[in-house]
Formats: C-alpha cells, sequence, structure tokens
C-alpha cells in the first residue's frame, strides 16, 4: 500500500506538486546528490553531503566511523536526508539506523558501483572498507516516516507522505 499523498500550504491557486509516490521512489533511487541532516548535542544542526543508495524503501548512507555524522546518530537517529532535483526537492524524515547484517551489507554495497563508479566498497566486520584507505565506514538506513515534495516551478508547492 502506497503513503496517500496530502497537500500542504502553498500560494492559493498553486496547483499540489504533481509528484505521485512511486515517482518520488524513483527520483530517490536515481539521485546522486544526498544531504543528511543531524543534530548536534547543543541542538544545532549538522548538514553534510553523503553517499547514498536506495534499497527496499530506504535510503542507505556510508559515514566515517568516528565523524560528527555517526556521533549523533549514535546519540540521536532521528535525521533528514534531501535529494535535490531540478524541478522538485525531495526531504525524507526519519530515524537512521545502522546496518550490520552481512547480506544486507553485501546488498547495499553492491548497488554502490552503479551510482559512484569510482567507488567500490567491501563489507568487512559490519562495516565498509575503501580497498584505497583503511578508514572504516558504518553504513545507515533511513527508513522514512515522512516525505515531503517541494515543487519548484510555480512557487514552492508541497506535497507530505506519511509512511
Amino acid at each position: 500500500m502506497h503513503p496517500i499523498p496530502e497537500q500542504l500550504s502553498s500560494p492559493r491557486g498553486t496547483p499540489l506538486t504533481a509528484l505521485d509516490w512511486a515517482d518520488a521512489q524513483t527520483r530517490v533511487a536515481e539521485a546522486d546528490d544526498f544531504l543528511l541532516a543531524t543534530t548536534d548535542p547543543d541542538g544545532r544542526p549538522h548538514v553534510v553531503p553523503v553517499l547514498a543508495v536506495s534499497l527496499e524503501g530506504t535510503v542507505c548512507f556510508v559515514t566515517f566511523r568516528g565523524s560528527r555524522k555517526t556521533r549523533n546518530l549514535e546519540r540521536n537517529s532521528g535525521c533528514a536526508v534531501t535529494v535535490p532535483g531540478p524541478d522538485v526537492d525531495l526531504v525524507l524524515e526519519g530515524a537512521a539506523h545502522r546496518v550490520q547484517d552481512v547480506a544486507r551489507l553485501q546488498a547495499i554495497a553492491d548497488l554502490f558501483p552503479a551510482k559512484y563508479p569510482w567507488w567500490h566498497p567491501v563489507v568487512r566486520d559490519g562495516e565498509f572498507y575503501d580497498p584505497a584507505d583503511t578508514d572504516p565506514r558504518h553504513v545507515y538506513a533511513l527508513e522514512p516516516a515522512q516525505v515531503f515534495a517541494f515543487g519548484k516551478e510555480h512557487g514552492f508547492t508541497a506535497t507530505r507522505w506519511r509512511c
């Protein structure tokens, strides 16, 4: 069952973003650019680009083991991933959980070279390793609780799906 779209506030007479749920999922799967927003312990936002792929309705992204975003996610799993686009920006909100299952990690690792041909992660000890360096990367999966689409063509029209 697909979530039902809800129109959010938009300028009068501005149409609801014409994106449907399947289109939103396709845009996430085909996107190359992802921005991850986490929260620092003092409440300040931390927003950074991440490498990410889509698998079974989740956005799977990588972080260095000791990075600020990893520390933030270990303390508070709530986060948002933004997927910018030429006509619609998507924002996925929810909780990100570390992936450690070897089979799932391998399925995620297998998706990265098609999207980022220069990167071929290796699964080892519940993490990703890049053959070109020695810093391990944690893998997180964000299962969205809600997704927003913001259309750009006629002002910022908005749609929300509650997942």
